[in-house]
């Protein structure tokens, strides 16, 4: 279960669009960033995503994707041109017809073939007229779901819901946010569904399963996250979009309590709709041609650093790609000790996390104002001394949690980590 949200010029404080998601995958589901290069195709080049070989573009743009291991697309991104997407699940009425093009892939397609937002709807309206939509999404099962996704470019925004081969676009208007459930009425303004007599059909009410939505605590969350927007409109940052991200509401929090996903930092917990957590997030930052991101590339959004990604800089060497059980030189499994030992004692060691990581973290965010406009030069140095300083941060507080006794007092909660931790092989003692 995902969250994302995006920021327009005249909600921010520096007229940025941003745009960021929450990754909220299964427990070992294993995320990795990479750095899609620009390519140029021949005529009849073809393509494998997920489920189905489809024709390539002549040319893909520089991409930066946040992915789970096993498929062809990606849960957030944004590409050289400005283009940033997050995608969240979303449940129809609608049957799919075999094998076709999952809102993952669609994902990531946007981003290799999309220059705006609206070349974005065009190219998923075209995947879902030619390929339909359909094919399992999830690691441990056979399950299918469509795809709601937010698009943003250098001036605005658009929500894009899909349901089979159905779809609506609406634009955003300052800020807004979406979850788990289908957020467009008769307010779109394209859709595959054809207006009759003026009037435009409803199109959540048309192809969406309200249970399924309320299951997974769609509308909660997707109140929460607009909210803080509002309360903030005007006055959004990077940091805002940080803070959000780990948001866990208000008062006293367990990551273990609670039956429903209502958090917007998701932490896994042993029950039906909570056998997911936040395992990757990103914020793009695009300000004209001037486009960065931020990444964890790192799962536990709240013990993680956000860390600069610029176009035309490599990104550091983050090993392997991870899979599903412990990838030692992977750098999402090196994380991975933190963060597990972290849910151990939450509300002793997230304060004193957190206040070190935000630290770091603020002096990233403050000093690339003046590295961002600087040369490839200047930008890669950045990146590698971030990088750095973040990762001995972590691997400081990795050795601090490895001097106490890792136990979990909460038994269920205790019981739900030893089996994901040893169907990973991960090495925690």
């Amino acid at each position: 279960m995902c969250d994302t949200f995006v920021a327009l010029p005249d909600a921010t404080a520096n007229r940025s669009v941003l745009l960021a998601k929450s990754a909220d995958t299964e427990i070992n589901e294993a995320q990795h960033l990479l750095k899609l290069p620009p390519r140029d195709y021949p005529d009849g080049a073809m393509v494998r995503i997920s489920h189905r070989v489809i024709p390539q573009a002549r040319h893909t743009y520089e991409a930066i994707i946040d992915k789970s291991f096993w498929l062809y697309g990606g849960e957030i991104g944004v590409n050289e041109r400005g283009v940033a997407v997050g995608n969240e699940a979303v449940f129809s009425k609608l049957s799919s017809q075999g094998d076709g093009v999952v809102l993952i892939d669609l994902l990531r397609l946007i981003l290799e073939r999309a220059a705006t937002r609206h070349e974005a709807v065009d190219v998923v309206a075209d995947m879902l007229k030619t390929f339909g939509q359909g094919g399992n999404c999830e690691l441990r099962g056979n399950s299918h779901f469509d795809g709601s996704f937010i698009v943003s470019d250098k001036e605005g925004a658009v929500v894009l819901e899909t349901a089979a081969g159905e779809w609506a676009a609406r634009e955003v208007k300052g800020f807004g946010s979406i979850s788990n459930g289908y957020t467009i009425g008769g307010d779109w303004d394209r859709s595959s569904l054809k207006a009759d007599n003026g009037s435009k059909p409803d199109f959540g009410a048309t192809v969406g399963d309200a249970e399924r939505a309320r299951c997974v605590a769609a509308i909660e969350r997707q109140k929460a996250s607009y909210d803080f927007l509002k309360a903030r409109a005007g006055k959004i940052t990077v940091r805002t979009m940080a803070d959000l991200l780990r948001y866990t509401g208000e008062g006293d929090y367990e990551p273990m309590m609670g039956e429903s996903p209502t958090r917007i930092c998701m932490h896994a917990a042993p029950y039906e709709n909570r056998f997911w957590q936040a395992t990757g997030a990103l914020i793009a930052d695009t300000r004209g041609d001037d486009v960065m991101a931020w990444v964890t590339a790192t799962s536990g959004t709240d013990v993680s650093i956000f860390k600069p990604a610029f176009f035309g800089v490599d990104l550091p060497d983050l090993g392997p790609m991870p899979r599903e059980s412990y990838t030692p030189e992977a750098y999402w499994w090196k994380h991975e000790f933190l963060h597990r030992r972290a849910m151990a004692d939450y509300r002793s060691l997230m304060p004193q996390i957190r206040g070190e990581f935000e630290a770091i973290e603020g002096r990233f965010f403050r000093d690339s104002e003046t590295v961002r406009h600087g040369g490839a030069k200047e930008k890669a140095a950045f990146v590698t001394a971030c990088w750095r300083e973040a990762d001995e941060a972590r691997d400081r507080w990795i050795a601090k949690l490895e001097a106490r006794n890792y136990f979990i007092q909460n038994p269920a909660y205790r019981t739900m980590w030893d089996q994901f931790n040893r169907a990973a092989s991960l090495p925690l003692q």
